[in-house]
């Protein structure tokens, strides 16, 4: 989108709400005292209306999430366009993208382009966010960078999640549920004064539990259960103490546990490796398949175990200076640890797994303190954010029983190492061993910003806001594999001899456990300071309409990648077998324009807002899987580019409609930079090739559909005797895009829509309800993420061809579920 187009888009729009008031004006006065609500927000970290804020930014209500049945991150997508959320090999792998713009969550070391912020408080990865958030007041989604006052990791937008606070007013709830899958579901709440009006408190307890939707296909005696199962229980509490009208202090303590079999990938497009597995193997692979195959194939049952767990205590105070500033303070501890174990080749075929737990950790403080106040011509905001975290993760990769007829048969005739012999000289790997690497990295942020509205008029608002980050990350490595049968140097001995390249492209497979890194500790460290800004102009045409200008620039940190990285050949990173002690990859950047306008019509029934957005994005972090590991790829550039709308309609008091569309085009360029830095130069042996990354130039990154559209609809009426029916209806169409790193046209995903729905009668005072719902009403199929098999990966598609001598596995899209859910309020 260039320049002439950004500004058509904008002037479009701000044209449409200009002249929408009086071609309007005679109808609103017809349509009754009906409006909708006036909508608070706190995207600028104070409370403003939504018409006032010069952001682009989706507001989800309580009603609105009550009606969509929301308990994640993940389950509000279907109300926002421009708006992802998916899950790979398990839930901490939760990534939100906007605007097609993420990271991929694989790798801990890589942080989030979106920041997710609960109660105010950080979370240091999407995934961290994922569990059940409890009694939800609203959900914000600001879309764009939001570096000023938001900080690092916010380069794509931010998701600010708060839930309901403690009333000196007594109030409860409980809610039942039962659905399909042998689901079944209690949540229960209660708030209220527990001294006076000075001291109110708040808990909530919920408990959750599925059987899993994905059967499995297993060896004889196995019993491992259907997949992508959920049991979980929550726990929160709140304690509110105000004891005047100019201070309030609110500390919140919450405990989540997950034990769920969690998250089984299926065969998705077989290939050669197919063909010589279930000949060796047989039954090892489900063959022939489908891309719509649901049934897993596997030996070792996953498991995955989270505990979250944290207490934060935000102060606010009225002050008596500076013509009674507000001060906040938000201080939070957080402890969150993922343990479980996968079979990592999917298949029933024991080859690898990650026996004995794979474990991740993060333990967080943080504190951030805030003074703003407004003189009538100067809204002021200064601020500062500290945080200290600590990751822990522990790597294992395991070889199974069968691995070693595996790589017979490679070298049999067959494979890429054919030599008809299969005989290494310290022995074959023995079952069990393998990789045992760990990582401890430690991190400190300190942060001071400003953002100030200078009231130029009283129509015309200049908003200027600069932050400075300090950054400073240690990491530890310890690399212990414990294979010494020395299988590696026997292949890399034949590789040699046949005269091929010693890189991982030839030896992945045989090297995986590569005993270059066997004792290897290492450590790294760096600080790095960075400024980030914005500069606004609003124009208010009328108390309802509005128009502004914007210029953000934001970051998402550097770090390391938490894996075995190898030396480069060419231009190929982490591609030979010596180790590479330098696993730091930089800082991502963006520089981003934004106009939109924003009007309420029809006596404030109809809302609607518009925006024309352009981000260019410098040193884009990228994590791809090879089918033997993970590769941090750095991309020098990528933009992302459109035009979106989000609108709100009360039509009468009883029907309410909503419409959302995003069109955004974002791309890897072509440019210079990016072809050297991806290569184009692919070789003809289809066993090995320059970059894995060719096609990314001129690409989109994955994740990335063009098109986004939501819509929805409520209807609530009386029916009989004090009854009430309501009717809540959401959809949410996306175009194909593609889910791969490496944008191997196998793992396009097709353009698809899914529906959600619920009929719900119930009093009129709103006591009590039944409700009847479902989603993906349709039982849409889709996919999440489709990816290379492990140890099943032999080439790259070559230019022009999708075909590859590959397995391909993929991740699947929940089901259909359906259930009854009982409500009782007081």
């Amino acid at each position: 989108m260039n320049a002439k187009l950004l500004c058509g888009a904008s002037a479009a729009a701000v044209s449409l709400c200009m002249s929408a008031p009086a071609a309007l004006a005679a109808n609103a006065a017809a349509a009754g005292p009906v409006a909708v609500s006036e909508v608070i927000v706190t995207a600028q970290k104070r409370e403003q209306r939504l018409q006032d804020v010069p952001v682009a930014v989706s507001v989800i209500n309580a009603q609105q999430l009550e009606n969509l049945g929301a308990r994640s991150i993940k389950d509000i997508t279907l109300l926002t366009p421009g708006f992802n959320a998916t899950t790979n090999a398990g839930e901490s792998t939760t990534t939100v993208r906007i605007r097609g713009i993420g990271s991929v969550a694989d790798n801990a070391g890589l942080e989030d382009a979106v920041g997710v912020y609960i109660d105010g408080v950080y979370r240091p990865r999407n995934g961290v966010s994922y569990n059940d958030l409890g009694e939800l007041s609203d959900v914000e989604i600001l879309k764009g960078p939001q570096g000023t006052l938001f900080g690092k990791n916010t380069v794509a937008g931010v998701v600010q999640i708060n839930t309901q606070r403690p009333s000196f007013t007594f109030g409860a709830f409980a809610d039942g549920e039962v659905q399909n899958y042998n689901g079944w579901g209690f949540d229960t709440g209660v708030t209220g004064p527990i001294i006076g009006d000075v001291v109110a408190g708040r808990l909530y307890f919920a408990t959750h539990q599925r059987d899993g939707y994905l059967p499995v296909a297993q060896p004889p005696g196995s019993t491992i259960p259907a997949q992508d199962d959920e049991h979980m229980y929550t726990l929160r509490g709140q304690l509110l103490i105000a004891p005047t009208d100019d201070f309030k202090l609110n500390i919140i303590g919450d405990y989540t546990r997950r034990d769920d079999h969690c998250c089984v990938a299926v065969d998705f497009q077989n290939g050669f490796p197919a063909t010589l597995q279930n000949t060796f193997f047989p039954g090892s692979i489900l063959n022939p398949i489908t891309r719509s195959n649901v049934t897993a194939s596997i030996n070792v049952g996953p498991q995955e175990h989270i505990r979250d767990e944290g207490i934060s205590a935000q102060m606010d105070w009225k002050t008596p200076w500076l013509g009674g500033a507000h001060l906040t303070s938000i201080t939070a501890l957080r402890d969150w640890r993922d343990k479980g174990i996968t079979d990592s080749d999917y298949t029933q075929a024991d080859l690898i797994n990650t026996v004995p737990d794979n474990v991740q950790e993060f333990k967080q403080f943080s504190e951030e303190i805030r003074l703003n106040g407004d003189t009538g011509r100067i809204a002021w905001q200064v601020g500062a954010f500290y945080s200290h975290e600590d990751l822990d993760v522990f790597a294992p990769l395991s070889f199974g029983t069968d691995i070693n007829e595996y790589l017979a048969v490679l070298t049999s005739g067959a494979g890429p190492l054919a030599t008809g012999t299969y005989n290494p000289p310290g022995g074959a790997f023995p079952a069990g061993v393998g990789a045992r690497d760990a990582y401890h990295q430690a991190e400190h942020s300190l942060s001071v910003y400003t953002q100030d509205d200078f009231k130029i008029t009283d129509k015309l608002i200049f908003t200027g806001g600069i932050r400075f980050t300090s950054e400073h990350k240690s990491l530890l490595s310890n690399y212990n594999n414990t294979d010494t049968a020395g299988t590696c140097a026997h292949f890399t001995a034949i590789a040699a001899g046949l005269g091929l390249p010693l890189t991982k492209a030839v030896l992945g497979i045989p090297c995986l456990d590569n005993p270059a890194f066997f004792g290897l500790n290492t450590h790294q460290s760096f600080t790095e300071n960075d400024v980030t800004g914005t500069a606004k102009l609003t124009y208010h045409f009328t108390n309802e309409t509005m128009a502004y200008a914007s210029y953000s620039r934001g970051s998402l940190v550097a770090g390391y990648n938490l894996a075995e990285v190898t030396t480069a050949v060419g231009n190929n990173p982490n591609a030979s077998l010596a180790p590479d002690p330098d696993t730091f990859f930089p800082a991502e950047y963006v520089n981003a324009f934004e106009v939109g306008a924003k009007s309420e019509l029809l006596g404030r029934r109809l809302l609607l807002t518009a925006a024309a957005f352009y981000q260019k994005y410098q040193n884009f972090q990228l994590n791809a899987f090879t089918g033997t590991q993970f590769v941090e790829s750095t991309i020098p550039d990528a933009l992302s580019e459109g035009i979106e709308t989000e609108d709100y309609w009360r039509a009468t008091d009883d029907l309410t409609l909503n419409f959302g569309a995003t069109y955004a085009n974002t791309v890897y360029s072509k440019s210079a930079a990016n072809q050297a830095a991806l290569g184009n130069n692919i070789p003809g042996s289809p066993f090995f090739q320059t970059t894995p990354l060719f096609r990314l130039p001129g690409s989109h990154p994955s994740f990335a559909p063009v098109w986004s559209v939501v819509g929805g609809v409520t209807y609530s009426h009386p029916v009989m005797n004090g009854l009430k029916a309501t009717i809540n209806f959401n959809g949410k169409f996306q175009s194909a895009y593609n889910t791969g790193s490496d944008h191997d046209p196998v793992k396009t995903q097709p353009a698809y829509a899914l529906f959600n729905g619920r009929l719900a009668i119930g009093s009129e005072n709103g006591h009590w309800s039944l409700e009847a719902w479902a989603t993906n009403i349709f039982n849409t199929h889709y996919s999440q993420a489709i990816f290379d098999g492990v140890v099943q990966t032999f080439s790259a598609p070559q230019p022009g061809s999708d075909a590859a001598l590959n397995n391909y596995y993929y991740f699947p899209g929940q089901p259909r579920f359906y259930g009854l859910t009982l409500r009782v309020k007081y």
